[in-house]
Parts: structure tokens; C-alpha cells; sequence
């Protein structure tokens, strides 16, 4: 009967032992007796034995002994505590020495303290509160102003004061009248528009525009010169470069392993659509909500797919979602509401009120989601790109899903050795990565997989996989005893509340657990051949007639079902590369490889969104402890921040619960998300923000200089339909911003300006700001003359020559090779959110602005718009065009004066068309027909380009270009280049004369190759002399033409000469013509001449440099 009753029990607690973690972790409820026990005889002892390695600070082997819940959730060896339990406690077996691990180390604890501890685990371990530091913290936040609901202050009563514009001025004054400052007069109007222009267009005005607001009479003027400018393209250009850095923009995904294609296919779509959705004043509201969860919105165009690009364009962490979850976390976070959730992913946050509970609900949410592409333009034009495109497509489908089931079945053929596996799960890590798997191995992340079934089978109560709990939970000593009794309640069990098919084949107690594994192992081995309709679901296969009853049906669920642990999901390979051997792995990275390739270095746009979806079923989140995915702890549901959800909060039920957390973002009542972007747009527009860390508005954020006015703003902004073009309008319309940045001329104000508010935080005058390197750039590219308008597209690499005329925005952006320029110019680093760019002086900037060869080709081209006028109109004309004014007498004299003074040092040696040529190396797609790639030679001798002052060069071989001629690399690679670029736009001819001359080998191949058509000729060559002509051939300005010879086949006597002349066909009289040989030169960039100083003087002035 004892036997009975206590059999009874086991089965008892088997089931309680497989309800909801969260049981486990609820505090012990003690009376004031246990309690007094506690703060005397438990409390100390940890404190003073164990906190000092085992705390808030440090956690040797990842273990807390400071909280009841830190001992449930155990460290690196799993759970120290179990409630109720002693002999099952590892804190206990440790500080009474029954194991390796002996704590304290140094001495034993007394016999008393070891009892009372003992004792405690026997009352159920409990933890009466106090009032900790971290408590007393949650109440603070609550607090904090952040976390309040927006307010709609009342504007202060400056009606009289004639310096106020508008409401936000009311505001500013307030700040400044109580400290005994004064505002600065307004900004003239030739500084006003010039600054306004920067603002919303990153772009100058002209000398025209500038002069005609000077001189209009309209009191409207300024009103009417914001709205032209928030109507123009520009300015979404602009703005979309700001949220850029916000969003981390990058066109490759960082540091991968050369199996995965490093670029993204879908980068310049996101940019794309982040212009267009600014330029259309989309509501921000809308435009965070599409970012996030565009493929559940239901009114949502196609395009707008492209939007979420903002989650999926970070970095790609060599493949570990764990860390891409966490870049995800990150930027939505941070960016969109200034909270750093991303530190509370290994403890709660040190500051602020977020839990890492709270983090895992979120990383729950992204755990569910899978990634899609999706094609935004559904077919090509071009038939030969769309039938390549589908070609490769299809391969890559097809070959997924033929590995996908190969790689299924042998997990299903080798499912005893899987059950195995989860009695030394040590053996198996989750992320395999690094590791190298032959196709007869098991993989990890099946065994892994295995894990989570069986837990999830244990809470759930699956019937099939009752009897593994049960008998799982035995005692290894005394396991045939207990065995025999598991086996009676088994039998007794109700009918459905174990599978029938299972029950039968334990038709006798096992003696050991191994035994159990094997009988799974053969009840399954004898299904695999089983029907493939076992992939229906349960209530669609009951369905359908001749099938097998119910329980085989479950059986087969496990097998083959869609969760089943043995089927590889249908994902990109980049979600299940794990589940297969590492020989087939890297054969799908190729194909995948292979497609993106085609879609990224075709010149045909083809535009793709890298969407999130949700899983069918979503993923059961769970702390990690400590952060680390082998240590999981407390079950966690998906759900918002706690701090943001009141205390009605309640889980997300929609799929994975993206498109919920996306709407509790943009909620007007989340006090977080509108205050943000009206301080990010506050900061661009000042210099800084009210709050002056923008991505922080957590506990340490610095308390904002105007609360008041963030929050008229923000109330403001959100009642006019979260427009940020109205935003802007009211921020620049205001009297603040008008100020003028100079310091006040009475010394008295200044000094106590300085001494007040040195910062100018207040806003007592306009801050002065330098340009950003794009907004340089484009303005350099601007007033040469040069810039082109077009816009969006793929992008372009900024720092080859022929410089791309694009603005900055379109230039490519590589997070692993981010150019140097890039870095001493303080660009966004793209590997992560950036709230505010940093602003540096160093002197390799100077060096940039005065040697770098686009800038000295913008001055030669800024020059040339002023040439053959007289010297005092030239001198005019370059100062409107980069200042936008006249110049001064006293600057006038000077710059002619200047221009006398400089002595022309270009060689007459060297041709004026010299500079349009170009000597490398590089190799040829013949199935293109195009240049693939084109690298300068690095070394010239006086007479000839080659790889090194040495030839054959170590690196590089044979290649070498001379004025005469040249000879190839050692192979198709190292083919030699001599490449001309187009100037302007122009039609022209091509005479060209090919020599070989050296009777052993097999000659030469040359190809004369244009950017823009082609190949546009093709010839082998041994021992020969040939006529090479062609045209007439129209070429744009940038447009490249290449001189190309290989080896042929064989490396030998492959020296050649070729003259190419290339005449202008033109009906003015000064046409041009290039000769290969009278141009031939070894300086790269030709020196300037007199007015072409004077213009490279301007533009790296810092009346140029900076916006005022």
C-alpha cells in the first residue's frame, strides 16, 4: 500500500513538475517567525560568505547568491537551489563539502550555520523583501520625466514682447529672461537662407536665389522659402541620410565567411524608399510602423516592403542570431523611443527600470520571425537578366528543398542516436558555426531541437511522450524499483492521456533508461516508411479515408509533422544552414551566393525587399542566464516593456507579436517615441537637443533644457498627424532659430552669456555648424558645376576614379572597408545605431582638402566655369558661385593679386589630356562582356606603370604599360588596362594600330571594352600587325573605354605594342583628340594652374566649410 501511495505521488509530481516555470519563481510567503530566522540565521551568512563572489558585481561560474530567484536560476552548473529539497540543493552539497565543488573555499561554514541552511532549503527557501537599492530605483523611474505622459504645457505670456515669433519662443525666452540672458538679434537674409538651405537640403543655394530673397519685399518671403524647400526632392535626400545613421544603413553586412555573399541585395531599395516616404511627409507614426511590421499592414503598398530594411540591414555577426536579435533589439529601441534595452540582455539594466525579463520578451518576438525576400519588381525588362535571374533562382529553390528532405531523413533515420544525445547535452553546443560536420555526424541543431520538443512535450502533456517524463525523472540507483511502479500508473492512466501505440510497446517495466530510449528509437524506426500524409495535421488527416487511426497519426506528427524535430524548416538557408553537414552547407551558400551575385553586379536595377515574417508558430522565449543561450531559465511571454505598459499589461497574441510591438511604439500614449524624433529633428536643426542624448532617455539621460517646450512640441507634433515636415516648419519659422551665431558686440552680455551658459543650451544665440562630409561633398560637386540631380538607384564607389557625381548619399557604404575619408571625416559607423555623429579637427582632413585628386579635380572644373572673362569678373563670378556673393574690394585685389603671384608649374611636357588616362590591371567577365574589375598599378619607373620597381613583380608579374605599350600579367587577372575616361559628353572615332611581334608563345588577346556599350572589339594576336578601329562611338561624361590585353593562354614573349588615337567628332572647331603615347605620364593628377589655386583656395576656406 506504502509502495502504491508513494508511486502516486511520483506521478504527482511528475505533473507538477511540468507546469509553467513561473511556479518556481514566486516568492515564499513567510510569517514573521520564518522571517526572523531568515534576517538572522540565513541573510548574514550569504552575505558575509558568499555576495562578495557570488553578487550583484561579480558572479564567478555565472552564479548569484544574493536573491532566492538567482539560486533557482543557477549558474554554469545549473540550478543551486531547489525549494524544499536539500539533498537536491548543489548550494547545500557545496557548503558541506560532499562534492568537488567546496564552498567557501578557504573554510568549512560552522556545523550551526550548515544546519540552519539545510533547515532553510526545508521550509521552502524563502526570502522575505527589504527595501534594496534596486527597489527604491524602480520607484525613482516612475517617476522620471521620460516616462510621463506628454503634457500640453501652457505657453508663457510674451504677447508684447516683439522678439517672439512663435509659440516655441515664448518658451526659449522664459529659459533666458529667468537667468538674466537675452536673445542675439536676427541672422541677416543672406546668412537665414544659406543656413535654411543646409537645413532642409544639405545643398547651397545660388548666387541668384540668394540675391533674390535679399532683395524681395515680402514679409512672406521666409515662410515661402521653407515651404519650396520641404517641397523639394533634396530634401528628402537630406533627411534620409539623418535617419540612415539612426538605422545603421549599410550596403554589406560586415565580416561573413566567404561562403555567404557579403553584400546585401536589398540595402538601396531601404534608402530609396526612406526618401521617398520623407519627401511624401509620410506620418512618422506610419513610417516607424511599416519599418517594423509593413508585412502585416493590410493598406501597405508593395514597395513599402522595403521599409524593413530597417531590421534587417545590420550587421550579419558571422551568422549568430542570437547577436542579429540583438542588433534588431537595438535599433528599435534606441532608435525609435532612446531606451538602451540592449544592456539588459545578461542582467537587469544597472539604471534603468528594464529587467531582463522584458529584454527576452522582445527577443521572443524577433526569435519568431523568419527573413523573406521579396522582389519589388516582379520582372525585368531585360529578357536575358529576368531568365538568368529565374534560372538561378529556381536552382537554389529546387536544391534547398532536395537537402532540406535529404537532410531530414537521416535526422529521422538516427532518431534513437538524437534521443541519446540529450542524456550529454554538454556535448552538442547550440551554434556550430565554427565547427566542421561530415554528413554521418550528428548535428547540433538537431539535438538541440530535440531539447526543445521534449520540453515543450512535458509542458503540454503530450501523450506520446508521457512515459519518457515519467520514467525520466527516476532515480539512476534505484531505477528498475521505481520503474516497475511507473509502469502500473502508465497502465491506468485514462484513456488519451497517453498514446495508445506508445503504451504497448513498454509492455514491461524497462530496466534502465536506456532501454526506454530504445524503445522510442524502434517505434519510430518502424514508421519511417510510413505514409508522407502524416505532414497533415491531426484533424486534416482524421479526415481523410484508408489513413491510420489517430495515435499512429501523432506518432508520425513527430516524424514528419511541420514541428516535428526532425524537419528542417522551409527558411533561407541563412536560418537552417545549421541542420545540415558542413560539405552541403557551403554547396547552398554558393547557389544563394550565385543569385545574389547576379542581382547586385548586374547594371539593371532590380530592386528586393529583406523582409521579417512570422513563423507558424512562434517561439517560446526564456531568460537566458547570464546571457548565455545554454543556461536557460524562466519562461517569458512576448510583451511590451513593462515600464511603458501600466499595470494592466498582457502578453501579444498575434503571431510572433511584431505588428502589437510595433503599434505599442507608435501608441500617442507611449511617452517616449514622438519625443524622440522631436528632439533628433531639435538637435539637427541646433546643434543639440533638448535632451542631449538623443538615444538615451533612460535614468542617466541629461534632464532636458527646455521640458516645458519638448513637450508643447511633441503635443504639437502629434496633432498635426505626426507630420515632421510640420515639425520642421515650426522649428524654423521661430525667432530662436533666426538668431544670429555670432557672440552679442556688447561685452557685458557676452561675458555673462559664457559664465551662465557657456554651453548655449539656453539658446541665446544660433550655434554655429561646420558641414558634415556629405553635405561638403555635394556642395563641392554643386558649384563646379558637376553634381547630378538624378536620383535614387544602386550605389556607386565614391572613392574610384572616375569620381561619381552623385550626391553622397548614393555612395556605397562598406561597414568591413568603410574608407578612410569616410572615418577622418567622422561618418556614421555603420555597425550599429548612431544617435549623434562626432566632430573632430585632425589634420588628415586638412590634408584631404588640399591634396585629395576629387577635390582637386572640382577646382579645375570650378575654374573652367569662369574662364576667358576678365580678371576682376572672373574673381566675381568664383565668389558668387562658392559664396554666394560679391566679393569684398579688399578681397577682390587680393585674389588678383594672387593669381599674379602663382607661377604656373605644369610641365610643358605633359599633355592638358594626360589626365584623362588611366594604367592598371584587372580581368574581364566575358559572359558580360564588361571590365570586372580595374586596379591602378602602383609603381612608376620614369618610363613605364608596373607592379613594383622590380619586374617580374613578386605580387603582380609581368604587367606593365608603357607609352608605346605594354605587356599582360601572368594571367586572365592580371590583365594589362590602359584606360581612357570621357570627360564630357561626346561622339568620337577610335584608330588604333596592335602589334605582336615575338614568334614563340601564343600571341595576345585584346579587347577594346566601353562602360557604357560593351565590348566593342575582340582580336587574338601572334606575330602580327593589325588596324584595330571603330566608331562613331557616343559616350557621357564618366564613361570609361579600356585598352585590354591577356595572355592569351600561355604566359610567353606576350609584349606588345598599341598606339590608340582617339579623335573628337564634333562640329565646333575645338575638337579634341588623346594619343596614347603624347599622353602618356607618370603623375596621376595634373598640377593646377593660377586660377585653379584660387579656386581650390575658396573652397577649403571655412567661410565654404562651414553652414555659419
Amino acid at each position: 500500500m506504502n509502495r502504491l501511495i508513494s508511486t502516486h505521488l511520483m506521478i504527482h509530481l511528475f505533473w507538477v513538475g511540468v507546469l509553467s516555470l513561473t511556479t518556481l519563481f514566486q516568492s515564499a510567503r513567510a510569517d514573521e517567525k520564518t522571517t526572523a530566522f531568515f534576517e538572522r540565521s540565513i541573510r548574514p551568512v550569504f552575505l558575509t560568505h558568499c555576495t562578495g563572489c557570488h553578487g550583484p558585481d561579480k558572479q564567478e561560474s555565472g552564479l548569484r547568491l544574493d536573491s532566492r530567484e538567482s539560486m533557482i536560476l543557477g549558474g554554469n552548473r545549473g540550478a543551486a537551489l531547489v525549494p524544499g529539497n536539500p539533498n537536491n540543493s548543489r548550494i547545500l552539497q557545496a557548503i558541506e563539502h560532499r562534492s568537488d565543488l567546496k564552498m567557501p573555499p578557504d573554510k568549512k561554514l560552522s556545523p550551526r550555520d550548515i544546519t540552519n541552511l539545510k533547515r532553510w532549503i526545508q521550509l521552502s527557501a524563502p526570502w522575505p523583501p527589504m527595501d534594496s537599492d534596486n527597489h527604491k530605483i524602480s520607484l525613482a523611474s516612475r517617476h522620471h520625466w521620460a516616462f510621463q505622459k506628454v503634457q500640453q504645457p501652457p505657453v508663457p505670456d510674451y504677447s508684447d514682447n516683439l522678439w517672439t515669433r512663435t509659440p516655441l519662443d515664448a518658451f526659449v525666452l522664459e529659459k533666458l529672461n529667468q537667468t538674466g540672458l537675452s536673445p542675439s538679434p536676427q541672422a541677416d537674409r543672406r546668412t537665414l537662407i544659406r543656413r535654411v538651405y543646409y537645413a532642409l537640403t544639405g545643398l547651397p543655394p545660388s548666387e541668384d536665389t540668394v540675391q533674390a530673397f535679399v532683395d524681395d519685399p515680402n514679409p512672406q518671403a521666409y515662410d515661402q522659402l521653407i515651404d519650396r524647400l520641404l517641397a523639394s526632392p533634396q530634401y528628402g535626400e537630406h533627411w534620409a541620410r539623418r535617419w540612415l545613421d539612426v538605422a545603421r544603413y549599410s550596403d554589406t553586412k560586415g565580416y561573413v565567411y566567404a561562403r555567404e555573399e557579403r553584400f546585401w541585395t536589398h540595402a538601396w531599395a531601404y534608402r530609396d524608399w526612406v526618401i521617398g516616404a520623407l519627401n511624401r511627409d509620410m506620418p512618422y507614426n506610419r513610417f516607424l510602423l511599416l519599418q517594423i511590421a509593413a508585412d502585416q499592414v493590410i493598406d501597405c503598398e508593395p514597395d513599402d516592403l522595403a521599409a524593413m530594411g530597417f531590421l534587417t540591414i545590420g550587421r550579419r555577426f558571422l551568422g549568430v542570431q542570437h547577436d542579429i536579435i540583438d542588433d534588431r533589439i537595438d535599433v528599435v529601441c534606441r532608435g525609435t523611443m532612446g531606451l538602451t534595452v540592449g544592456c539588459a540582455r545578461c542582467h537587469d539594466h544597472k539604471y534603468d527600470p528594464i529587467p531582463t525579463a522584458d529584454y527576452y520578451s522582445l527577443y521572443g518576438i524577433f526569435s519568431s520571425c523568419a527573413e523573406k525576400l521579396v522582389a519589388l519588381d516582379p520582372s525585368s525588362e531585360d529578357e536575358a537578366f529576368e531568365k538568368e535571374r529565374r534560372t538561378r533562382q529556381d536552382k537554389l529553390n529546387e536544391e534547398l528543398k532536395t537537402k532540406r528532405e535529404e537532410s531530414s531523413q537521416r535526422a529521422r533515420e538516427r532518431l534513437g542516436d538524437y534521443l541519446n544525445a540529450q542524456m550529454e547535452l554538454d556535448k552538442y553546443p547550440p551554434d556550430g558555426f565554427d565547427q566542421i560536420f561530415e554528413i554521418s555526424d550528428l548535428l547540433p541543431s538537431f539535438v538541440r531541437r530535440w531539447e526543445t520538443y521534449l520540453k515543450s512535450a512535458a509542458e503540454h502533456h503530450d501523450p506520446v511522450f508521457v512515459p519518457w517524463h515519467a520514467y525520466a525523472r527516476l532515480n539512476t540507483d534505484d531505477f528498475p524499483t521505481q520503474a516497475k511502479q511507473v509502469h502500473l500508473e502508465l497502465q491506468k492512466l485514462a484513456h488519451g492521456t497517453v498514446n495508445s501505440k506508445v503504451l504497448k510497446a513498454f509492455n514491461e517495466p524497462p530496466e534502465t533508461f536506456q532501454i526506454v530510449i530504445d524503445t522510442y528509437s524502434t517505434l519510430f524506426r518502424n514508421l519511417l516508411n510510413a505514409p508522407t500524409t502524416a505532414s497533415l495535421t491531426t484533424s486534416e488527416a482524421s479526415q481523410v479515408s484508408a489513413l491510420p487511426d489517430s495515435d499512429t497519426i501523432a506518432l508520425l506528427q513527430v516524424l514528419r509533422g511541420a514541428s516535428s524535430p526532425c524537419t528542417i524548416p522551409d527558411e533561407p538557408i541563412v536560418h537552417i544552414e545549421d541542420f545540415f553537414d558542413t560539405e552541403t552547407c557551403e554547396a547552398l551558400w554558393k547557389l544563394q551566393g550565385s543569385f545574389d551575385q547576379w542581382i547586385i553586379q548586374s547594371k539593371i536595377p532590380s530592386r528586393y525587399a529583406l523582409t521579417l515574417v512570422d513563423r507558424a508558430k512562434p517561439n517560446q522565449a526564456h531568460v537566458f542566464n547570464r546571457g548565455n543561450p545554454l543556461s536557460k531559465g524562466l519562461a517569458i511571454p512576448r510583451q511590451f516593456l513593462e515600464i511603458l505598459s501600466g499595470s494592466d499589461r498582457q502578453p501579444f497574441k498575434k503571431g510572433s507579436g511584431r505588428m502589437e510591438l510595433a503599434k505599442s511604439i507608435i501608441d500617442p500614449d507611449n511617452p517616449l517615441t514622438a519625443r524622440v524624433i522631436v528632439n533628433r529633428i531639435w538637435a539637427h536643426h541646433f546643434g543639440e537637443g533638448i535632451v542631449s542624448t538623443p538615444s538615451d532617455f533612460g535614468l542617466r539621460a541629461t534632464a532636458p533644457s527646455h521640458p516645458e517646450l519638448l513637450d508643447w512640441l511633441t503635443s504639437q507634433f502629434i496633432k498635426t498627424g505626426w507630420s515632421i515636415k510640420q515639425l520642421h516648419r515650426m522649428i524654423l519659422l521661430s525667432a530662436s532659430y533666426r538668431q544670429s551665431s555670432a557672440r552679442p558686440i556688447e561685452r557685458e552680455k557676452e561675458t555673462l552669456a559664457m559664465k551662465i551658459d557657456p554651453e548655449n543650451r539656453l539658446l541665446w544665440k544660433q550655434n554655429e555648424r561646420r558641414m558634415t562630409f556629405e553635405e561638403f561633398r555635394d556642395s563641392l560637386l554643386l558649384v563646379s558645376g558637376n553634381l547630378q540631380s538624378k536620383m535614387r538607384g544602386k550605389p556607386v564607389d565614391l572613392f574610384q576614379d572616375p569620381w561619381p557625381k552623385r550626391r553622397t548619399l548614393y555612395g556605397l557604404v562598406d561597414r568591413q572597408f568603410l574608407p578612410g575619408t569616410l572615418r577622418i571625416f567622422d561618418f556614421a559607423n555603420p555597425d550599429l545605431h548612431i544617435a549623434k555623429r562626432s566632430e573632430t579637427t585632425v589634420p588628415q582632413q586638412a590634408l584631404y582638402f588640399l591634396n585629395h585628386p576629387f577635390v582637386v579635380e572640382q577646382a579645375r572644373h570650378l575654374a573652367g566655369l569662369t574662364s576667358g572673362q576678365e580678371d576682376s569678373k572672373r574673381v566675381r563670378a568664383l565668389f558668387q558661385q562658392v559664396y554666394q556673393r560679391n566679393p569684398s574690394t579688399e578681397e577682390g585685389h587680393d585674389a588678383i593679386a594672387f593669381v599674379q603671384s602663382v607661377t604656373d608649374s605644369r610641365p610643358s611636357h605633359v599633355s592638358l589630356t594626360a589626365a584623362d588616362w588611366q594604367y592598371g590591371y584587372g580581368s574581364v567577365d566575358e559572359s558580360r562582356q564588361q571590365v570586372l574589375s580595374f586596379t591602378p598599378l602602383p609603381h612608376f619607373t620614369g618610363n613605364a606603370w608596373q607592379g613594383g620597381s622590380e619586374l617580374p613583380d613578386p605580387k603582380l608579374g609581368w604587367v606593365q604599360l608603357t607609352n608605346r605599350g605594354g605587356h599582360p600579367g601572368n594571367d586572365l587577372k592580371h590583365a594589362a588596362i590602359r584606360r581612357w575616361t570621357a570627360p564630357r559628353d561626346m561622339t568620337l572615332s577610335l584608330r588604333t594600330r596592335l602589334v605582336h611581334e615575338a614568334a614563340p608563345g601564343d600571341g595576345i588577346r585584346a579587347s577594346i571594352i566601353c562602360s557604357r556599350s560593351g565590348l566593342r572589339k575582340s582580336i587574338t594576336l601572334h606575330q602580327q600587325e593589325v588596324d584595330v578601329n571603330d566608331g562613331p562611338l557616343t559616350v557621357q561624361q564618366g564613361d570609361t573605354i579600356d585598352f585590354v590585353v591577356d595572355i592569351n593562354q600561355v604566359l610567353n614573349n606576350d609584349q606588345y605594342l598599341w598606339k590608340v588615337t582617339l579623335n573628337e567628332l564634333s562640329t565646333e572647331k575645338s575638337k579634341i583628340t588623346w594619343n596614347s603615347e603624347n599622353d602618356f605620364s607618370g603623375d596621376s593628377i595634373a598640377p593646377l594652374g593660377p586660377w585653379e589655386q584660387l579656386a581650390h583656395v575658396l573652397i577649403c576656406t571655412n567661410e565654404f566649410l562651414f553652414v555659419d
